[in-house]
């Protein structure tokens, strides 16, 4: 005769609600109802052996010890003679895990949890844990304001013991927020203080409003902003009591009352230091931003404190922390701000390592370090080799990390992360004038070559300017200490035939070595030496004037020597796409006497960058530009004149064509001083807010090339105002359009080009 007794029998005999069961000697042990699952395995769980007696006791702990498993739903425990028969019922496997109409909820958090839950394909399905994932999903979307969701759960069972799950979610529309009331506001109104809230009531005029839709997380930080909005007038003991949210019986509409307790201003009456001050008193003063007499600011407060930690970084304490402890007195309205200094212990960098640099070599970034292995840690030289593996061509993104050493309190690893951008471009550029047709430029270039960092370019250009092939090698470390060596060579050929020339041609060719040392963090000083043979051919009846004056004065075949110096000084956060600092270059070419003709030509350039609010920065570049003769030559080689109009000068304008114009064919001649200024104001893009690879500008250009500089005059200057959009594009290149509006023109010489293109592919 079979007995048989499960868990709830064990239980029942533990309580004495049942008769008890004979003991009895285990013979042998078997197994019934198994489908997936081995003998062997369930024995393995079972805490009972042939010979050992089957009690009260030992039954319970045997049926808890299968249950705990999580493996079966059902087991029983049978006796046939002196065998143990362990029936069980397995739990059936998940097949299939479907959510249908969570729009709101979900994502990946939502995955993580269902398979930390074990709610996913191949796991053992659990109806409870079904049900926790039911309410959690219906908790988040009441968070959110869903309050008419419906979540509905069908399991469908499938042969082999095998389940499949699908959740239905009908979310219905959100509850919206008709009002936010704040009660016990004396000192501010019901405006001021709703104005920083993230949430916001209905407004009939708003057509596209989303901020009256209700989240729990969005109000717990209106919350916290309310009170920071009070901490920073001086209310320390600012307190919201409570917090009414009512749904109305349609779950259609959330009334929101906000209970507050303002209390008074406190006024600073000292600030005073406490803890470890590993700096000196007086100079932690200096960065204390909260002043004597003055209504206390937890803002400050805090900012004053992370001045203090930066500081304290900066000599190698890395995880130094101060705390602002504001000391309220006893009958008045007064504040004392206690700074309490926990500086830890000094720390070491034990290494600094690199990730991401699939194609440059790591002694590449590692000589642009600041921090040093071995070296105290400092926060400032950190962020500055973070800065200057970002200011690298071929480097889109860099990002650092201080992780401290396991087991160790005064050792942390430095660990940079970049971004490659493609160093190699293949450029390739295109304006188009109804009038003059296609004019093409193209350029090959790798800034990383062998991810070595050295700059390998081939440029070619066709304008109605010059036709000019040039070739250049730069290597940035050409010395351990950062000297930079750039040799160049070019072929040029200007057409004298192209319409709206001086009608003339030139060619020249040249090479140059030139080396760049630095002389502080941010400021290098240039030194180079340049060979040039250059010759002019004229035409007889297309010639201008005064080419012809200055073939026939200094003659047509040069070769000139000339020596370039120039000093440079570099704030900018990144060389490609900056967004705050500026660059400024003096620069002046000297062709040395003896040379064939003599002149110098010297030039100056500002980069400016301003931000100014949610992203939006100001960029200013300015040129100056100014050329002369001297010594036997009789005026500037035509050929270096300078030239304005166009990308880089003024947009809208046919490139070249701006400025004086040559005799009797009135063409742009160029003259001896350039001055140009583009604004533009950056906005972020719909593609991204950090401006990294896409840039939208609305700008203005104003500029003009004037004979010689006493010419110059304001009014003389040409501008135009217009839009531009950027993106360097991991396949094409940098992308450049621009649209523009010349607005100060003369349409008797003037020649316009509003749109202008420049695009390129990257490798």
């Amino acid at each position: 005769m079979l007995k048989r007794f499960g868990l709830f029998g064990a239980l029942m005999l533990i309580h004495g609600l049942a008769a008890a069961i004979a003991p009895f000697q285990i013979e042998d042990i078997s197994t019934q109802g198994l489908q997936r699952l081995e003998p062997d395995t369930v024995l393995s769980y079972l805490p009972l052996s042939v010979g050992d007696q089957l009690n009260e006791a030992s039954s319970q702990q045997a049926l808890r010890a299968l249950y705990n498993t999580g493996l079966f739903q059902n087991v029983v425990f049978l006796r046939e003679g002196g065998t143990l028969i362990v029936r069980v019922e397995e739990r059936p496997a998940i097949v299939s895990f479907e959510i249908d109409g969570n729009d709101k909820v979900g994502g990946d958090e939502l995955d993580q949890a269902l398979a930390d839950a074990g709610l996913t394909p191949g796991e053992l399905f659990r109806q409870s844990l079904l049900d926790q994932v039911k309410q959690e999903m219906q908790r988040q979307y009441y968070a959110n304001g869903f309050y008419g969701v419906s979540v509905e759960a069908t399991v469908t069972e499938l042969d082999n013991n095998r389940v499949s799950i699908k959740i239905d979610v009908e979310e219905g529309k959100p509850a919206k927020i008709k009002s936010i009331n704040i009660v016990g506001n004396q000192a501010f109104d019901d405006e001021t203080l709703l104005d920083a809230f993230e949430l916001s009531p209905t407004q009939a005029w708003r057509l596209f409003q989303s901020d009256d839709n209700y989240s729990k997380q969005k109000l717990l930080g209106d919350l916290e902003g309310l009170s920071s909005f009070y901490m920073d007038r001086g209310y320390l003991r600012f307190d919201v009591p409570s917090v009414q949210v009512s749904l109305s019986p349609d779950k259609r509409d959330i009334y929101i009352t906000i209970n507050v307790s303002e209390g008074e201003p406190y006024r600073v009456e000292g600030v005073k230091f406490s803890g470890e001050l590993i700096l000196s008193e007086d100079y932690l003063r200096q960065l204390v931003l909260v002043r004597e007499d003055d209504t206390f600011s937890r803002r400050l407060a805090t900012q004053s404190a992370e001045y203090m930690e930066g500081s304290l970084a900066n000599v190698g304490y890395a995880f130094a922390k101060v705390n602002p402890m504001p000391e309220l007195s006893e009958d008045g309205q007064d504040v004392t701000v206690n700074f309490n200094v926990v500086p830890g212990k000094r720390t070491y960098v034990r290494q600094i390592t690199f990730s991401g640099n699939l194609k440059t070599n790591d002694e590449t970034l590692r000589r642009e370090m600041r921090q040093l292995e071995g070296a105290v840690f400092s926060r400032n030289h950190v962020e500055r080799s973070r800065t200057r593996i970002a200011r690298l061509a071929f480097i889109q993104e860099a990002t650092v990390d201080t992780i401290p050493v396991p087991g160790s309190d005064d050792l942390v690893d430095v660990a940079f992360t970049v971004e490659e951008r493609p160093p190699g471009s293949v450029q390739f550029g295109v304006g188009f004038s109804g009038s003059q047709g296609f004019l093409v430029n193209g350029s090959l270039t790798h800034t990383n070559f062998l991810g070595t960092g050295n700059r390998v370019s081939l440029e070619l250009e066709n304008n109605q300017i010059a036709d000019t092939i040039s070739v250049s090698w730069t290597d940035p470390y050409a010395t351990p200490d950062g000297i930079s060596r750039t040799v160049a060579a070019f072929y040029r050929k200007s057409e004298g035939v192209i319409r709206y020339s001086s009608g003339f041609d030139s060619n020249s060719i040249g090479s140059s070595l030139t080396y760049g040392i630095p002389i502080s963090e941010y400021s290098s000083f240039r030194l180079g030496l340049g060979v040039e043979e250059t010759s002019i051919n004229t035409f007889a009846t297309a010639t201008a004037d005064e080419v012809l004056r200055f073939v026939a004065e200094n003659g047509s075949n040069f070769t000139t020597y000339e020596f370039r110096t120039g000093f440079g000084r570099d704030t900018r956060n990144r060389t490609i796409f900056a967004t705050r600092g500026s660059l400024n270059r003096i620069n002046l070419d000297l062709v040395l006497p003896g040379s064939d003709i003599e002149f110098y030509k010297a030039s100056y350039q500002l980069q400016h960058y301003q931000p100014l609010f949610s992203g939006v920065f100001a960029e200013i570049n300015a040129n100056i530009g100014y050329i002369e003769n001297y010594g036997d030559t009789t005026t500037v080689p035509p050929y270096e004149h300078f030239f304005a109009g166009g990308t880089g000068t003024v947009r809208g304008y046919r490139s070249g064509s701006l400025g004086p114009r040559d005799t009797p064919y009135n063409n742009a001649f160029g003259g001896k001083l350039r001055t140009t200024v583009q604004t533009n104001i950056v906005i972020p893009t719909p593609l991204e807010s950090d401006n990294k690879t896409t840039r939208l500008s609305v700008f203005y250009d104003i500029g003009n090339v004037f004979a010689e500089p006493s010419d110059w005059e304001y009014d003389e200057l040409r501008s135009s105002a217009g839009l531009a959009f950027e993106w360097f594009t991991p396949f094409l290149g940098l992308l450049e359009l621009s649209y523009a509006f010349p607005i100060e023109t003369d349409p008797s010489i003037d020649r316009e080009d509003r749109f202008q293109i420049n695009f390129g592919g990257g490798f």
